[in-house]
């Protein structure tokens, strides 16, 4: 039988009914009743007073209790609740009122425990300690509170202590998501949801700190200059590419020959046993970044998407005359519009090149620079999507999407003269067929070449349909500034989708679902910096469309040169031993791949990068289990040796 710790005291012929006041659990009933005995055994919960030690309460059981005008009696209630019924001036007594005991929302004490923490300032008898105080305790299985194996409570239903007999209910620790904070869990909100702050494996989410057990988790302020939670650094601002990005997250230094790598910047660089992004110590990687005992550490594969960080500047036209300048026709790029280096600041330098379209070196400066009332800078991360090949690549819609490359089947039938289904039915987009004669349409056509009809309408009383010829990678619409108030809605134009994404070569309007065309903020610039550990084993692949401008630096050089004002145009490189040394690339350091796109030109704004090859994802690391260790981390049954013991890395 559950029995409640928390029980109303009363003491009889006009002694101190106590309702408050820290009542002793677990004494034993004695008979025949003596009402001068009141108080306790063992145990007890912190009200307002201390609990009662050692004493007894005497009841008969089956006997009358005394009706003292004025005086309140215990009453018998459903499991969970304590009652009391007063006696009235006519010396019988009120009906029993049953409730919750009145005491501090998890602050109690167990069998023999002591509460050290209550609003009420009470202590309990002699023992144990409780955990913690909730506003919101949560119950446990069955509604039994439960405790840790160290004899505190961790878990409370509502405020009260439940009792299996006279002893209270051991809780032993189920893992990640049951709301209890144990090593090696950073923290522990109940649940093993994403995006709440507390990671499904119960590590302090990016851009959020936690507290508690279970932790309340809330967001931090990435540049405040205040580091928190997960945060790895904060400098202040939310720009990256300045040795802190823009969630405050530790970025490398790549001003010297190659990038410095440090530990808490998630890429693993020798001596480094393991990244994981942070300096915390007890999350099996250290802030040393060692594989800290009964852990093991790999790298995990990056999943279905990785995100790159991104700067956007917004201009005007005509602010710098570089932007809008009424280029067309220009189907090719015109390289050598940028020098073959970065300069000391890791920007492009302007080479002077006339058929360019640029104005001025100081002019060029200001494309990829924050420069007040000449752009607007936004700091964003880009989702590259698995592709299925070994590489990420961007994609046209927000859940990778991919865009719908289509044509037109002009003709497919006359709008009356269809073909009846088994109902009797016209089937749109299909021609009757007199005689068992085959008569071939556009439709027909295309569907033979194993073409998805997408679309099929009427036109001028025949039928039209839309066919997907491929499914593609990149963004022929891809406008990341819509949303920026700094360009003027009088600058906004239609875009038209070009020829690389239409094999119609119409170009063909984006419009809305009423068929009106869509308005976009053209004149911006886009700066992507990633980071790479070079393995000379491994083949890397850089792949790039773009309109306008497209340069692409691997460790401060000119590796891909798109420049100049055109149509969406294709071009690659591929990092093998041989590319590698004209880069300057040595196996084993860290470099940096900056991707810098300008759109200057109405009415088209293609993009796509792909890399292939790359896995910068931090390590992942997990518990041994049972296993013992060895050396300066890792588990004996995987490996001896502390540098393999870091796994792969």
């Amino acid at each position: 039988m559950v029995r409640m710790v928390a029980k109303l005291c009363v003491v009889l012929s006009g002694l101190l009914v106590a309702s408050l006041g820290g009542c002793g659990g677990g004494g034993q009933a004695t008979s025949p009743p003596d009402a001068s005995t009141v108080g306790g055994g063992t145990g007890g919960f912190g009200g307002t007073g201390g609990g009662g030690t050692g004493g007894q309460r005497s009841t008969a059981t089956g006997a009358t209790p005394l009706c003292i005008p004025g005086a309140s009696v215990a009453c018998a209630c459903v499991t969970g609740q304590t009652g009391a019924q007063t006696c009235t001036s006519a010396g019988i007594f009120a009906a029993c009122v049953c409730a919750a005991p009145a005491v501090d929302a998890g602050n109690l004490g167990e069998t023999g425990g002591t509460t050290t923490v209550d609003a009420s300032s009470g202590t309990g008898d002699t023992g144990g300690q409780v955990a913690s105080s909730w506003d919101a305790p949560t119950a446990s299985t069955g509604g039994v509170d439960a405790l840790d194996t160290g004899g505190q409570v961790v878990v409370m239903d509502g405020g009260m202590l439940a009792d299996v007999g006279p002893v209270d209910a051991v809780y032993v620790p189920t893992g990640c998501g049951d709301g209890i904070v144990v090593s090696p869990e950073q923290c522990d909100d109940g649940n093993t949801f994403a995006g709440d702050g507390c990671s499904p494996t119960c590590k302090v989410e990016t851009g959020h700190k936690c507290s508690g057990s279970p932790s309340r988790c809330t967001p931090t302020t990435c540049g405040d200059g205040k580091v928190e939670g997960a945060e790895g650094c904060d400098d202040g601002n939310t720009l990256p590419f300045d040795g802190c990005s823009e969630d405050c997250q530790i970025e490398l230094d790549c001003s010297g020959a190659s990038c410095t790598s440090q530990c808490g910047d998630g890429i693993v660089v020798p001596p480094e046993q393991c990244d994981d992004g942070n300096t915390i110590d007890g999350d099996g990687c250290s802030k040393n970044c060692r594989v800290e005992a009964g852990w093991i550490c790999t790298q995990p594969s990056l999943g279905d998407k990785m995100m790159v960080p991104v700067i956007y500047r917004d201009f005007r036209f005509h602010n710098p005359s570089d932007f809008e300048a009424g280029v067309v026709g220009l189907m090719s790029p015109q390289p050598g519009a940028v020098n073959p280096a970065l300069d000391q600041d890791g920007k492009p330098v302007f080479s002077g090149l006339a058929s360019a379209h640029i104005a001025s070196t100081s002019t060029f400066a200001e494309w990829y620079r924050d420069v007040p009332g000449v752009n607007h800078t936004t700091a964003s991360k880009m989702p590259l999507w698995d592709n299925g090949k070994g590489g990420y690549a961007n994609r046209y819609g927000a859940n990778g999407e991919q865009w719908n490359v289509t044509e037109t089947a002009y003709f497919c039938g006359i709008v009356g003269e269809e073909r009846l289904d088994a109902s009797g039915t016209p089937i749109p987009c299909t021609i009757e067929v007199p005689d068992a004669d085959i008569v071939a349409t556009d439709c027909t056509r295309l569907a033979a070449k194993g073409e998805e009809m997408l679309t099929c309408y009427e036109n001028n009383g025949s039928y039209s349909a839309t066919f997907l010829v491929s499914k593609v990678d990149g963004n022929p619409l891809f406008f990341p500034v819509d949303n920026d108030t700094f360009t003027p809605a009088s600058e906004l134009r239609a875009a038209q989708i070009p020829p690389f994404y239409d094999p119609m070569a119409t170009w063909p309007f984006d419009l809305d679902a009423a068929g009106t065309k869509r308005l976009h903020n053209f004149s911006f610039t886009s700066e992507v910096r990633y980071w790479f550990l070079y393995d000379k084993t491994k083949t890397y692949i850089l792949d790039f469309v773009g309109d306008d401008d497209v340069w692409v630096f691997i460790n401060k050089k000119l590796a891909v040169d798109l420049g100049g004002v055109h149509t969406a145009v294709e071009g690659s490189v591929k990092l093998d031993a041989t590319t590698a040394s004209s880069l300057g690339l040595v196996d084993g350091n860290v470099y940096e791949i900056a991707v810098f796109q300008a759109e200057r030109q109405s009415d088209s704004s293609s993009f796509k990068l792909t890399l292939g090859g790359f896995n910068a994802a931090p390590s992942d690391c997990t518990p041994c289990g049972d296993a013992s260790t060895a050396g300066d981390g890792g588990c004996s049954n995987e490996t001896d040796s502390p540098a393999d013991a870091a796994g792969p890395i």
